[in-house]
C-alpha cells in the first residue's frame, strides 16, 4: 500500500508541477508558408554582366589623344557634381578651334569607352552642342 500511494504522490507531483503549456506560436507557421511561397516563385534571372574585357582595344594614338584630352579638361576645368567638368564650346578654343572634328572623334570614343561623359546621343556639334558639360568619369592611365 505504501507504493501505492507513493505512485499516486509522484503523479500527483507531476500533476502540481507540471510546466505550463506554451501558448501556440503562429510566427513559425506564417514564417514557414513565407519560405514556401519564396521557393516556388522564379526569382528574375541576373543581369547580363559586362565584363571590360569584352570591350574592344583602344589603339595607342587614339589613347594618347585621350590622355591628352583627359588632361586638359582636367587642367581647365572646374570641380562640378562629382566630376571636374568643362563647358564643349569653353574647351574647343583650349584643344584647338581648327581640330574641332578630331576632338569631336576622340571625345565619341572615350566617351564610348567611359573616360568621359557628356548629355545627348549622338556626336557633339560645334554649334548646337557648346552649353554640354564635359564630365570626366574614369583616369585612363
Amino acid at each position: 500500500m505504501a507504493s501505492s500511494n507513493k505512485d499516486n504522490s509522484i503523479e500527483y507531483d507531476k500533476q502540481m508541477y507540471k510546466k505550463p503549456e506554451r501558448p501556440k506560436n503562429h510566427l513559425a507557421g506564417r514564417l514557414n508558408k513565407f519560405q514556401e511561397t519564396i521557393n516556388q516563385t522564379q526569382a528574375p534571372s541576373a543581369p547580363a554582366i559586362q565584363s571590360i574585357h569584352d570591350q574592344h582595344e583602344i589603339p595607342t594614338n587614339v589613347m594618347s589623344d585621350i590622355k591628352h584630352v583627359f588632361q586638359l579638361i582636367k587642367d581647365n576645368g572646374l570641380q562640378g557634381d562629382y566630376a571636374v567638368q568643362i563647358k564643349f564650346g569653353e574647351f574647343i578654343p583650349i584643344f584647338g578651334d581648327s581640330q574641332v572634328n578630331k576632338l569631336v572623334e576622340i571625345l565619341a570614343v572615350a566617351r564610348q569607352h567611359g573616360f568621359i561623359n557628356y548629355s545627348g546621343n549622338g556626336p557633339l556639334q560645334q554649334d548646337q552642342d557648346e552649353e554640354v558639360y564635359l564630365k570626366l568619369i574614369k583616369t585612363p592611365y
